[in-house]
């Protein structure tokens, strides 16, 4: 028995495919057709006046959109997957099921964006800033904020930015020398305080809504004054890491709640037909693969005469 090369391998490909190639492969629903050199498959989508399946990613930053957009697409077989550490969400309307899994390349995107005076504030958060800075910080965002004293007392948010412009240090130097007969000693106290002919505000309540589509929050900012030849400033957020975790969770709650109305959030359910169109692809490969095989006999009795 003779033994097959490449060559002769490829021919009888070659010959097998050329027969399919001048008709359309019924293998799929769409439209593809066979390319004899080197047997690609190529889609005729692109060449048609509509697509063949609707597919394609709507994005927003407003939460009504977002649902509204999945309630009208969605099935029971779509999904909504929300990450509440990046402020995202999306929607896969055709994930489909483990028995009939689906292209999931229809989606909905929803990026929350952070609100003015969120990002002001986060911007502020463990910054270091000089008097005039930071006055002029509180000045933009008054609206925003109350005053406290050490106490808690509220304080009036313009005498609170006053006594920040008017803050001044005060250093006090004092030196001590003493002399004996066979030794000598010299100390040194150095001492700086920050003083303001205001009451100085200790914390700042700052009201701001996070995200848009989002509930109201308070977040608390404490003063810290870093004494040097001038006086530095900082406004540290208290508890930023759980004003996140909460404002997180907030918006998957939120979510969760509105398409659990909308029943978008639904269990997946069997769509029957998927053994048939299985069965009608494995049939046309079976015939295919039967075409090479017949080719191949009839070469080897070629080459054993």
């Amino acid at each position: 028995m003779s033994q097959l090369d490449s060559n002769a391998i490829k021919e009888i490909v070659k010959l097998t495919t050329t027969a399919f190639s001048g008709e359309n492969l019924p293998l799929t629903e769409c439209p593809v057709a066979l390319l004899p050199d080197n047997v690609n498959i190529e889609s005729l989508e692109r060449f048609m006046t509509e697509r063949f399946r609707f597919r394609g990613v709507m994005t927003t930053t407003s939460i009504d959109d977002f649902v509204e957009y999945s309630k009208g697409y969605a099935d029971e077989c779509s999904r909504c997957f929300i990450n509440a550490e990046t402020m995202k969400a999306v929607t896969v309307f055709n994930i489909g099921t483990l028995e009939q899994p689906g292209h999931a390349d229809n989606k909905a995107l929803l990026e929350l964006k952070a609100t003015s005076p969120y990002r002001a504030l986060r911007d502020v958060d463990g910054k270091k800033q000089l008097q005039k800075s930071l006055a002029e910080w509180l000045e933009d965002w008054a609206d925003f904020l109350t005053a406290y004293d050490s106490d808690g007392n509220v304080l009036d948010i313009k005498q609170a930015i006053s006594a920040v412009r008017r803050l001044t240090i005060d250093a006090k130097r004092s030196a001590e020398y003493e002399e004996q007969n066979f030794s000598g000693s010299r100390s040194v106290m150095e001492s700086v305080e920050a003083k303001s002919k205001e009451i100085m505000p200790a914390t700042f309540r700052f009201e701001c809504i996070p995200y848009e589509g989002l509930g109201n929050r308070e977040f608390t900012l404490r003063l810290s004054i870093l004494t040097s030849e001038q006086p530095v400033l900082v406004l540290r957020i208290v508890r930023v890491e759980a004003a996140e975790e909460e404002i997180a969770k907030e918006f998957r709650d939120l979510l969760k709640e509105r398409f659990l109305h909308r029943h978008v959030l639904s269990v997946m359910k069997s769509v029957t037909g998927t053994s048939r169109h299985i069965a009608h692809i494995s049939r046309e490969n079976t015939q295919f693969l039967e075409g090479i095989l017949c080719n191949l006999k009839i070469y080897q009795r070629i080459s054993r005469k």
